[in-house]
């Protein structure tokens, strides 16, 4: 899901781009190692995660291309218009608000910035006992529907099946 997710980022010059529940940080050392004049930050709630991902990333950090922050995709911690591109895989599921959600990352990203949300299909999904806990599931059309709500067009889907993953989708929009 992260190589799927870095093929829509397609990093270019000049590029801010921001994760938001980055997890262990493959994603951004992965989006570093792609191109090297885009810089990127993340947020993830999980102070343990921020720490972990501080040391991994902390060259890039001491350089100026990487910015660990901890936070909430309901509150961003950047002023708007910061970034040109904006991620987030696995974590729609557990958004408490979906549209507080994506009027924050409308409100960070530049007019013309792109968001990629990537996430399991809804019934792959289901047949994982997992997903009773606290997992709020989605079909595609339900989060197009919640990106155009949110001031984004040009929504564009691509879906993969992956042994161990079962279906995804990532769905890319433009802030506009």
């Amino acid at each position: 899901m992260n190589a799927q997710s870095l093929l829509h980022i397609a990093p270019t010059e000049g590029d801010h781009i921001l994760e938001i529940g980055f997890g262990s940080g493959q994603l951004l050392d992965r989006i570093l190692k792609s191109h090297n004049s885009a810089t990127v930050a993340g947020i993830d709630i999980s102070p343990e995660m921020v720490a972990v991902v501080s040391k991994r990333l902390r060259h890039h950090i001491k350089i100026g291309r990487a910015e660990i922050k901890e936070g909430g995709i309901e509150s961003i911690p950047f002023a708007p218009g910061y970034f040109t591109k904006l991620c987030s895989v696995n974590t729609l599921y557990f958004w408490s608000n979906p549209v507080r959600a994506l009027a924050e990352c409308h409100r960070v990203l530049q007019t013309g910035g792109k968001i990629i949300l990537c996430f399991n299909a809804k019934k792959d999904m289901l047949s994982w006992p997992g997903h009773k806990h606290g997992f709020r599931l989605y079909e595609v059309a339900e989060v197009a529907d919640l990106l155009m709500n949110s001031g984004f067009g040009d929504i564009t889907l691509s879906s993969d099946q992956q042994q161990g993953q079962g279906l995804f989708h990532c769905i890319s929009a433009t802030a506009i």
